[in-house]
């Protein structure tokens, strides 16, 4: 009559080609955006936007979307081992990553201190009003950041000694994705540039 086990198996066969395939979308568009592993001065005008920015202060996270995307955080900090090859004005990738809110996991990355405090801050004020009581707070928190250092968790680049360097993001706006569907942009990146030391998935 029917064969559960089988049944199974061809759903999980079809979201493993489906997995592929989307991969390889994400690696033709990359290698087409990113000609010779290097970020272009402009992007082309398409849909999905893709976003550039410098970082130097809490204040310039304001100019990143606050939308779901993958996002490339590249720098002048140098990092050893880095197999990554994609380049920017002397600035090299160091992480790449996916996030449902993109603005906000930046700043957990690269304004860590503020990042924690703010969280903070906004926990206790939930957690306070009367309306609230007995309830989990509802917003995501994120332990685990860039490493510069295996086992430590973000940084701050408004602070010594990675002020001194030159930071940059590049955001792809990924409104209505899922994370599985973002998580193929991460691997078809590191498929076609070399995955960034920062990236440290795990450790």
């Amino acid at each position: 009559m029917y064969d559960v086990r089988q049944m199974r198996s061809e759903i999980e066969d079809a979201v493993l080609i489906a997995r592929q395939k989307i991969r390889d979308q994400f690696k033709s568009a990359f290698k087409t955006i990113y000609r010779n592993k290097v970020v272009p001065q402009a992007f082309p005008t398409i849909s999905p936007s893709i976003f550039i920015e410098p970082l130097v202060s809490p204040k310039d996270l304001d100019a990143i979307p606050t939308c779901a995307g993958f996002y490339i955080i590249l720098s002048t900090f140098r990092i050893p081992n880095n197999e990554c090859r994609l380049t920017c004005s002397g600035l090299r990738a160091i992480y790449r990553g996916e996030c449902y809110t993109v603005r906000r996991r930046i700043m957990s990355h690269l304004f860590n201190q503020r990042y924690k405090d703010e969280y903070k801050k906004r926990k206790q004020a939930y957690i306070s009003k009367s309306q609230n009581a007995g309830r989990d707070f509802y917003e995501q928190y994120w332990p685990a950041c860039l490493k510069i250092h295996p086992g430590i968790n973000g940084i701050n680049i408004d602070s010594e000694p990675y002020c001194t360097y030159t930071w940059r993001v590049i955001v792809h706006e990924m409104t209505g994705s899922s994370r599985e569907v973002r998580q193929q942009a991460e691997l078809a990146f590191d498929d076609v540039f070399g995955k960034p030391t920062a990236s440290r998935e795990g450790s």
